[in-house]
């Protein structure tokens, strides 16, 4: 499984060298250091001896024979090695200055600084967790960015989890999450689970021929939420780290997984140094689901309500009210959807507003602030349904009567 992190914590190294000219020599030796580590090292034993197969059939048919720019022949080798794998783990880099800074001997003083300013960056961007709030109803929400590693983001972990531990439900948003370390989805997994340690993955070695497991933390800081409701929100663009922590709860019925498939990463991942300029990003442990005995590699994380990542948090939202608010849920909707219309989320005030008129149809107001939204909204014809059926219940409403007034005038 890899966790790459979604925020970069080094310097972006510019890969291009325009005085660099591959030969017919080099490239050759790289696809077949590329094939040596794809045989004795990638997950998939399979897969890889297609991938070795490919590239020597694109050797023999001088696929990669025009191609002298090293940029665009390492752009090449990922394409043909994550159409093959369909592995987006599965990478290619020419980086010559990364390399050279990797390999140059760093003193320990520097070391310790290098460390302190990649702690300064993610605490800038409170190392991911930018938003907790309390919604209405009593549903949690968390805005998670990335998955940092505890040893700098315990804290901020432990400050959003209780922020968030007296609620009804909890929604985490993980649509932008491109991924992180191990540490992090271990942590916050684990205030979903009681102080017995549960087996939330295996890992399995090809090379070595070992597994390791990981659990769940028996201690946490804090309280824990192990009978709440879970809502994890998803994109395509969720990956990684994020994903595994989205599949871990979902496959040990801790959550509800809301939005788009997601992009499907599930191996961890090592660099390796081709030469002195190229590397490949190489899955090289699989991760293994306790009780699917899989893993969601080049398939994604299955949403269990699939919607646009668009309405993946009005969904989640809703259906979190409806299964933990028991009195005055209409009240409840209604509050919802007005703070979307002030928020200018029109479309989201529309999408409460009609699950309270389909729970309540014989409430009034239900009806005349679904006509409201219609109407922000211009969309003239269910506005005046809306309001019709609003006067309908209540006769005496004088809202009902001069909305359907200025609706009609207008042309």
């Amino acid at each position: 499984m890899l966790f790459v992190l979604s925020f970069v914590m080094i310097q972006n190294v510019v890969a291009q060298d325009d005085k660099s000219v591959l030969t017919k020599k080099e490239k050759n030796t790289i696809v077949s250091s590329i094939q040596t580590h794809l045989n004795t090292s990638y997950v998939n034993l399979e897969i890889s001896n297609k991938i070795i197969a490919e590239l020597n059939n694109n050797l023999k048919s001088k696929k990669y024979e025009a191609i002298i720019n090293p940029s665009e022949f390492s752009k090449a080798l990922t394409k043909d090695l994550q159409g093959i794998s369909k592995d987006l783990h599965l990478k290619v880099r020419f980086e010559p200055k990364r390399i050279a800074q990797k390999n140059h001997v760093v003193s320990e003083e520097m070391q310790l600084k290098m460390e302190k300013r990649m702690a300064n960056q993610m605490a800038e961007i409170n190392y991911g967790f930018t938003e907790t709030k309390i919604l209405n109803g009593n549903i949690g929400y968390l805005n998670l960015q990335m998955f940092a590693d505890i040893k700098y983001a315990e804290e901020a972990a432990t400050a959003a989890m209780n922020f968030l531990s007296n609620t009804n439900a909890i929604i985490i948003d993980l649509r932008t999450n491109g991924g992180g370390v191990p540490s992090m989805m271990q942590l916050l997994s684990s205030y979903f689970f009681d102080e017995t340690p549960v087996l939330l993955s295996d890992f399995y070695e090809r090379k070595t021929n070992t597994k390791t497991q990981l659990y769940s933390f028996a201690n946490v800081n804090g309280k824990r939420s192990t009978n709440k409701h879970v809502y994890i929100l998803t994109s395509k663009n969720t990956f990684s780290a994020a994903e595994a922590f989205t599949y871990t709860l979902k496959h040990l019925d801790k959550a509800t997984v809301v939005g788009e498939v997601t992009k499907g990463g599930a191996n961890r991942t090592k660099r390796i140094n081709l030469n002195d300029e190229f590397t490949i990003s190489l899955p090289y442990i699989e991760s293994i689901h306790p009780i699917t005995k899989t893993n969601w590699e080049g398939k994604g994380v299955q949403p269990n309500i699939k919607t646009t990542e668009e309405d993946a948090f009005v969904t989640a939202y809703i259906d979190a009210v409806n299964k933990t608010v028991k009195r005055n849920k209409q009240g409840v909707f209604n509050k919802m959807g007005y703070t979307f219309l002030q928020e200018k989320l029109v479309d989201n005030a529309i999408l409460v507003f009609k699950e309270n008129v389909k729970l309540f149809p014989i409430e009034a107001n239900s009806w005349d602030s679904l006509g409201e939204a219609y109407f922000i909204n211009r969309d003239k014809e269910n506005a005046l349904k809306s309001y019709t059926k609003a006067l309908e219940l209540d006769p005496n409403s004088e809202s009902a009567k001069a909305m359907i007034k200025k609706l009609e005038n207008i042309k």
